[in-house]
Order: structure tokens, then sequence, then C-alpha cells
């Protein structure tokens, strides 16, 4: 698949998510019982959701990821149990959409990655995936995957 990156500045999207830190690999095994707790918290009337499923990488290690499962929010809300608010990155980000099943995520942010180092830009810090609206052909699956990014000129050590 050919992806289009492109710079976008983009604003803090408020939504409710539940934070783990999960083995590398394991993110399509494991997103299913953090999602599960945010939707219950939605269905008691605890936090109103739109719906929209959020994956926010916040940092990572050799072995291990640290990732916010989350959904959109339509209303602020109060904490309930491991179910808290919090914001997507704000600023400027690198980002392309991948079209189709889920496992050719890998080559989205590969892209990213790429064209970082071709444009000479340096990341910040955390990556997410919007996914779109669940479709039953994996073909019709959208996700946009960002990366935010260091303001341009900065080098890798931020100066």
């Amino acid at each position: 698949m050919q992806y289009d990156v492109v710079e976008v500045a983009v604003a803090a999207r408020p939504v409710a998510g539940v934070r783990a830190v999960v083995a590398r690999g394991r993110v399509g095994q494991e997103f299913g019982r953090y999602l599960d707790q945010v939707y219950a918290a939605g269905r008691a009337g605890a936090v109103a959701l739109d719906g929209q499923n959020i994956f926010i990488y916040r940092s990572a290690t050799a072995d291990q990821l640290t990732v916010d499962f989350c959904v959109g929010v339509t209303a602020p809300f109060v904490a309930t149990g491991a179910v808290v608010p919090l914001e997507t990155p704000a600023g400027i980000a690198a980002m392309t959409t991948h079209q189709g099943d889920y496992r050719g995520l890998g080559d989205a942010n590969a892209a990213i990655l790429a064209w970082c180092r071709v444009q000479g830009r340096v990341r910040a810090g955390p990556s997410w995936e919007v996914y779109g609206h669940w479709q039953p052909d994996a073909a019709q699956l959208r996700t946009d995957v960002y990366y935010l990014l260091q303001p341009a000129g900065a080098s890798a050590t931020g100066t």
C-alpha cells in the first residue's frame, strides 16, 4: 500500500481511557479487555462516548509499550475506576491513513518513520491511532496514524 504522509496541526481531543503496559506485539490481543472497561462505563452512564476508538502510545521499551486504550467522549466526566479523562496529544504531527486490515498498520507506522528521516523531522514522544468505525469488510477499515513532532529544525537532543 502507498502511504501519503503529511504534516498536520492537531488539537487535543478529549477521550476516556485506560492506561496499560502491554508486551510488544500483544496490543491486538490485549486491547479488548481495556476498551471493554471504557464501554462498560459508557453503558453505566458514567461517560458519554462517541464510539471512536483511539490508542495512544505514550512510551516504549524494548519489551513493553505504555498504551492508553481510549474512546472519544462528547462531554467532560469524572474518573470511574480505571477509566480516566485523557486527551490525545496536541501540536504538529506527521500523519498518514491506513486503509484495510489492521495487520498492515506496521507499514503505515514505517512510512511515517521513513518520512521523518527523509524530512529531517524528529519525533516528540507519543504516537496514536484513530480507528474508523468498524466495517465487516476489512478492506473498508480506516485508521489514521499520527506521530507528534518536535518543532522544525529541532535535533534529536531537543535543541
